[in-house]
């Protein structure tokens, strides 16, 4: 009997032993650190190990999103003033840029990129927005070669800046511009137009996109634009401009169209007249991005599928690519085809309507902010297709309907991709639109 209880005595020590040990392990747990450790790692293995344990401690997307929104609330910690010549690595290459930061910079000032023209410089370029801006924004300059502000390189170079410099000052997510003057307006129309859902508004001066990529207006129906265009401008017809202002009005888009008469010195009509910059001041400090929009309007091409607030097109059929390579020996990929357009419309009370043209398959990114998770969510999906000149909408059908449950790994990797803690999802669900749509 004594050899019974002095095993049973033992048995409880042991567990009670581990019990502490378990507690102690679970007590000593940072998710912190876990989340710092998934966005620092490029190892995708890495990467599912951190979720794995995220899981294992019952570490739920909504306390993941709050860690993410505090690590963007930082207080300045970098240098204020001007810097006219610091460098981002990219690819194994050090790319220029200048960037002013008030002396009395305050947490979420709000930031503007303004890309330069062919042959001008970020440093060049700064001095004269620091002037302009009175101390009201974080001004960023990057340089590239040429100005070649449609290429590829250029592209991803504008957006790591940005995200370097939310990394490293405290930005406000729903208050960041983008702008350039000639060359830097095609960059600025562009990357607004690609990526729409960035920026609270987008600021072309004296510079104009073709009629082939004007189809892309239709991404900023939710981002706000002012356009700065001279008469008398000898580089780009006011015409292509004029012609932009009207598709922007016709889709019933935010658009502001300033059509100057001055004639400057050197190139005519073509630059910023001092008398315009106090209006477009004023607007700056009005815009705020909305990042819950109601309706999404996309059109995409082979070199652009990104999400678009939330919503994207992941599979389109016979896409065309559109996007031409720069000056740094970027691999081509150029080709006719189709462009794929999307309509997404938030209908309320976990209902979604897609009308799609030449659309395989769509994405959807959900958070409590735009859905119920209790309930199911139901999205039709119609078809649209060129009759002769006439657009006419297909049959309408029920592509999705049943709960969709929140995952950690959609709100890590989307942040991780993006760096917007505007713009956190912690669900996705992929919709296929080839069941009933035949080309």
């Amino acid at each position: 009997m004594k050899k019974i209880l002095l095993v049973f005595a033992l048995f409880n020590f042991l567990a009670c032993t581990t019990a502490q040990k378990s507690e102690t392990n679970l007590s000593s747990y940072s998710h912190i650190e876990d989340i710092k450790l998934f966005l620092s790692t490029k190892d995708k293995k890495v990467e599912n190990q951190v979720l794995d344990r995220l899981k294992l401690n019952g570490t739920e997307p909504p306390r993941v999103k709050l860690v993410l929104q505090q690590m963007h609330q930082i207080s300045n910690r970098k240098p204020t003033g001007l810097q006219p010549n610091l460098k981002l690595k990219m690819s194994g290459k050090n790319y220029s840029y200048a960037i002013y930061v008030p002396e009395s910079t305050k947490p979420n000032m709000p930031m503007i990129v303004v890309m330069h023209s062919m042959g001008g410089s970020g440093a060049n370029t700064i001095p004269t927005w620091i002037k302009r801006l009175r101390d009201k924004f974080v001004i960023v300059c990057p340089t590239y070669p040429m100005g070649a502000w449609w290429s590829k390189n250029a592209e991803e170079f504008v957006l790591k800046l940005i995200n370097k410099t939310r990394e490293n000052y405290s930005i406000d997510a729903n208050r960041i511009f983008l702008s350039g003057l000639s060359n830097g307006a095609i960059g600025a129309y562009l990357i607004g137009m690609f990526y729409p859902d960035r920026f609270a508004g987008i600021i072309p001066i004296a510079g104009g996109i073709s009629k082939q990529l004007m189809s892309f207006l239709v991404n900023l129906n939710n981002t706000p634009v002012y356009i700065i265009q001279g008469l008398f401008d000898p580089m780009f017809p006011i015409q292509l401009t004029r012609r932009t202002y009207k598709i922007l009005s016709d889709f019933k888009s935010p658009v502001v169209y300033r059509e100057h008469k001055k004639r400057g010195a050197a190139h005519g009509g073509h630059f910023l007249p001092e008398s315009e910059v106090p209006d477009l001041v004023e607007w700056l400090i009005k815009q705020k991005r909305d990042p819950s929009p109601k309706v999404v309007r996309i059109a995409r091409e082979e070199n652009h599928m990104k999400r678009v607030f939330w919503a994207s097109i992941t599979h389109g059929f016979k896409l065309a690519a559109l996007q031409p390579p720069g000056p740094e020996m970027e691999p081509r990929n150029e080709h006719g085809g189709k462009l794929a357009t999307m309509f997404a419309i938030d209908e309320g009370n976990n209902r979604f309507v897609v009308r799609g043209k030449n659309v395989l398959e769509f994405e959807m990114y959900f958070s409590s902010d735009l859905i119920d998770f209790k309930e199911p969510v139901v999205i039709t999906f119609q078809k649209i297709k060129d009759e002769g000149k006439k657009l006419v909408p297909g049959e309408k059908f029920v592509a999705f309907n049943q709960v969709v449950e929140r995952d950690v790994g959609v709100l890590l990797r989307g942040f991780k991709e993006f760096r917007d803690p505007g713009l956190l999802f912690d669900s996705k669900v992929t919709v296929s639109a080839e069941k009933a749509v035949k080309f």
